[in-house]
């Protein structure tokens, strides 16, 4: 899927878990903006994190929302799952409303102002791409601003997550929420940087020879290629190197932020990404300016 999708500001942090699942409230305190009531961890992650794009506080009103996870909201899902099941009791009224995926996505809206489209996806290890592909959609059809985030949540017991996942207790989880505005410009401000394709390849042995014909400067190989076949591809351009922090979603648009922090005008990353146990490999471009 050939794109011409501008980013104009980006912006997010993330933290490694350990054995205790860190307390937000300090964080959310310093927020300029009113939370909502009884809001879930999977919106103030989201929150938090779109506060460190550079003036998030200039949103136009009809800005669309695309907001993209890996697992969504795990910790509302697990807790009402455990009240159903281990008490024999229905959920409360705002503790079930937290399981509907989108409503994080409504919380974002309100607190943020804006009333374009809303839509939420997700996709194990590709959600990133995903979020991608529906602003890309977007673009085509209005010419409003988007601001594209994806953010993923570690569940209030870590270890409890760990048994889930068949990891060592020892292995660290993270969680993340990162931010680009993209799409339309508000002004006539420059773009850092375009992502240019983002879709899928069925056939792996085309991957070097793409990226070569598209002048990669660097690559990115997500966690799940670390082991595999296409690991041992010659691919062009220097690598971006990864470090696993266990079940961490949101790694690629870590790894982007970084790359896009350094990297210098006419330069163009491909990132490389998948799902075990699929032959499809997603494949996405972007050039700095």
């Amino acid at each position: 899927m050939d794109l011409n999708l501008p980013l104009f500001a980006y912006g997010g942090f993330r933290h490694t878990v350990e054995q205790q699942l860190p307390k937000l409230n300090d964080r959310l305190k310093a927020l300029p903006y009113k939370l909502p009531r009884r809001s879930d961890r999977l919106t103030q992650l989201s929150l938090l994190g779109f506060s460190h794009i550079p003036a998030s506080h200039e949103l136009h009103p009809g800005t669309h929302l695309v907001l993209a996870s890996g697992d969504a909201n795990l910790n509302s899902t697990i807790l009402n799952s455990e009240q159903i099941f281990a008490s024999g009791t229905l959920p409360n009224p705002i503790g079930f409303i937290n399981t509907v995926n989108n409503s994080t996505a409504y919380h974002i809206c309100v607190t943020l102002g804006i009333h374009g489209q809303a839509i939420s996806v997700s996709r194990d290890h590709c959600s990133l791409e995903a979020g991608i592909q529906v602003a890309g959609s977007l673009q085509h059809s209005d010419p409003s601003p988007i601001l594209l985030g994806t953010v993923d949540e570690v569940p209030n017991n870590p270890d409890q997550h760990r048994q889930r996942l068949s990891m060592s207790p020892a292995t660290p989880l993270a969680e993340g929420s990162f931010w680009f505005h993209c799409g339309h410009p508000q002004q006539q401000e420059s773009a850092l940087a375009t992502i240019e394709y983002c879709g899928p390849i069925r056939d792996s042995r085309r991957v070097a020879d793409f990226f070569h014909e598209r002048q990669i400067s660097h690559h990115l190989l997500g966690d799940f290629f670390q082991d595999s076949a296409v690991g041992d591809f010659q691919l062009p351009g220097e690598r971006l190197v990864t470090r696993s922090r266990g079940h961490y979603l949101t790694q690629n648009a870590d790894y982007l932020q970084r790359w896009l922090d350094g990297a210098q005008p006419g330069e163009r990353l491909g990132m490389l990404n998948g799902t075990a146990g699929s032959d499809r490999l997603t494949v996405t471009l972007i050039l700095k300016h």
